[in-house]
């Protein structure tokens, strides 16, 4: 890990991005700005040989409600396998006591060399309650010492717990602390929760975003809440005028941020140990995970429960899943059953119509029924312009069998004349 940000730093340099080093730069010679008291008793200075940073802590009972669900039940992970959602083998039961929530506000989204980390949020579970740390740059002076300070603090925990953050937060961090030459921060794990969510959610809802999961997962919903994209343009206003007015803002965005994940982690552990999630889509997402790990009876025990809901589509998709573990496993009678339930669908399942095919000629050995689907399959697909050349259900390709049975079935009828 090290000699890789050794290179980043001697490339950066080539190219002129990073400057000589300098000396690190000593406290501001002032105190905390009288207006930047904006939450009492809560906001205190820390020290490194850096210099000093501003940070500020808070503590939760666990029986605070954020939305629907208490901080205790969001963070009781028991029987829940967040490497499958995460699709991370390695990743190791999360300890929420050893694990860190990450989130960040900075002065763009398009990373690089020229986006400052202005505000770092921290949340851990701590002594009975939920802790939340939150660091900010009041000056680019402070950056090194800000830094600092996050790095040694996140230090011994086991891993981090974010949204987005093996994309964004934490390579912007890790870049940042590159530039100033501070310690980097590189977790032992990771959990990133909108991996999770796609991974659970695509089927169910339009979008991934926090603020639309916890409304939808959570039952939350922000009153006055700043949009994510108006906080640069605050942040520049407080360091050119410095303006105050709408920072506290920004601290309860990046707050409800932290406490959201801290409710979503919860319902992605609940969803992953439901033997009977509350939804098809969550059914059909569960199916899929366990297929690509290659848990094939678990796979097939959430496929079947989406068979009979009302969601026409997702259930055609559960269905042809399943036929295909069906068949993987040998399991046939259940397979063809499957399989002739889609074809009664209609057209838009030639796949079904051209298993039906090989399994009454390889298996069965009924030609004419396998004559029959692959008839079938070839009416349907004429009508399609759409289809490769490749793909089995081609034209071209249905023919090829079409000749093939046909030849079958008259040399059969040949042997019963002689």
């Amino acid at each position: 890990m090290r000699d890789k940000f050794r290179s980043r730093l001697k490339r950066l340099q080539r190219s002129g991005e990073l400057g000589p080093a300098r000396p690190a730069a000593g406290p501001l010679n002032r105190e905390l700005p009288g207006e930047l008291f904006l939450f009492p008793g809560e906001e205190r200075l820390g020290q490194t040989a850096s210099g000093c940073c501003y940070l500020r802590d808070l503590s939760f009972p666990l029986e605070r409600r954020h939305g629907d669900y208490t901080l205790k039940e969001s963070l009781d992970l028991r029987g829940s396998d967040l490497a499958l959602p995460a699709r991370d083998r390695s990743l190791p039961a999360i300890d929420p006591d050893r694990f860190l929530f990450l989130d960040v506000e900075t002065t763009g989204l398009a990373g690089g060399t020229g986006t400052w980390v202005f505000l770092i949020g921290l949340g851990w579970r701590a002594n009975g309650s939920f802790r939340i740390r939150q660091y900010f740059l009041r000056h680019p002076a402070e950056e090194e010492a800000m830094l600092s300070h996050f790095a040694a603090f996140a230090d011994p925990f086991s891993g981090l717990i974010t949204f987005n953050g093996k994309a964004f937060d934490l390579p912007l961090i890790q870049t940042r602390q590159l530039l100033r030459r501070t310690a980097q921060t590189a977790p032992r794990e990771h959990l990133d929760l909108l991996i999770c969510a796609r991974s659970l959610w695509n089927e169910r809802f339009p979008s991934r975003r926090l603020s639309y999961l916890e409304e939808a997962l959570l039952g939350f919903r922000r009153q006055d809440d700043i949009p994510g994209g108006e906080i640069p343009a605050v942040y520049f206003n407080y360091l050119r005028r410095g303006e105050t007015a709408l920072l506290r803002k920004v601290f309860e965005h990046n707050l409800y941020d932290i406490l959201s994940m801290a409710g979503l982690l919860g319902r992605v552990a609940s969803t992953v140990a439901s033997e009977k999630p509350a939804h098809p889509a969550e059914c059909y997402s569960l199916g899929r995970l366990y297929q690509e790990a290659g848990h094939i009876e678990k796979a097939q025990h959430y496929y079947r429960q989406v068979m009979g809901s009302a969601e026409s589509g997702l259930e055609e998709k559960a269905h042809s899943q399943l036929a295909l573990l069906c068949k993987k496993q040998g399991q046939w009678a259940e397979a063809v059953s499957l399989w002739q339930g889609l074809a009664r669908r209609g057209g838009n399942n030639l796949d079904a119509y051209v298993e039906l095919a090989k399994y009454y000629e390889h298996r069965a050995r009924d030609y004419p029924a396998a004559l029959h689907w692959s008839s079938r399959a070839l009416e349907q697909a004429s009508r399609r312009g759409d289809i490769p050349s490749s793909s089995p259900v081609h034209p071209a390709a249905l023919r090829h069998r079409i000749n093939r049975l046909t030849r079958k079935i008259s040399r059969d009828q040949l042997k019963v004349t002689e």
